[in-house]
């Protein structure tokens, strides 16, 4: 049985419930993604196609190890 409202990772589609998830706001729309999918979004958003509408085109986070 699904609860209403309740929000799911975009990556992983785990629950609230189950971990964190922050919320994000993306052309136009607002989507949750979950403290260990973060780092996807930033390194590599390309991952994220099919999932977060535009993904494709955000680009990785640039950064020197």
């Amino acid at each position: 049985m699904t609860q209403p409202n309740l929000h799911y990772c975009l990556n992983c589609e785990r629950t609230e419930n189950e971990i964190p998830l922050v919320s994000l706001r993306y052309a136009g729309g607002q989507a949750w993604i979950c403290s260990q999918c973060l780092p996807t979004l930033i390194h590599k958003p390309q991952n994220l196609a099919g999932k977060l509408a535009g993904a494709n085109q955000i680009p990785p986070a640039e950064h020197e190890h």
